[in-house]
């Protein structure tokens, strides 16, 4: 079974972990876990990651996750960051299901 109970409920979750997710330190700790023997990643590029995941890039990797799965069924293909902020406002609603933290 999934990790998430409806479709509705993984747009209001996974966003948000993605966001949680996606930072400096788990990416710079993935990169030294492939990077060749003594070497390491650059700290910058572990910042520059983290910036490009914010609110823009989680919305967009709902919407096109949505788009590929459902046809778009959840928050379209337009304005598509003003649904997924409506979206993740229904949290009250639904069970908050943290990421892998």
């Amino acid at each position: 079974m999934g990790k998430y109970a409806s479709h509705e409920e993984f747009g209001i979750n996974a966003p948000i972990n993605y966001r949680e997710d996606t930072t400096s330190e788990s990416f710079l700790k993935g990169m030294s876990a492939v990077c060749p023997q003594g070497m390491k990643p650059k700290v910058s590029r572990g910042k520059k990651f983290e910036e490009k995941t914010d609110f823009k890039a989680s919305a967009r990797w709902h919407k096109n996750f949505d788009v590929a799965m459902f046809g778009g069924s959840d928050i379209g293909t337009s304005d598509y960051e003003s649904r997924q902020m409506s979206l993740e406002g229904k949290i009250n609603g639904i069970k908050r299901i943290p990421g892998r933290h």
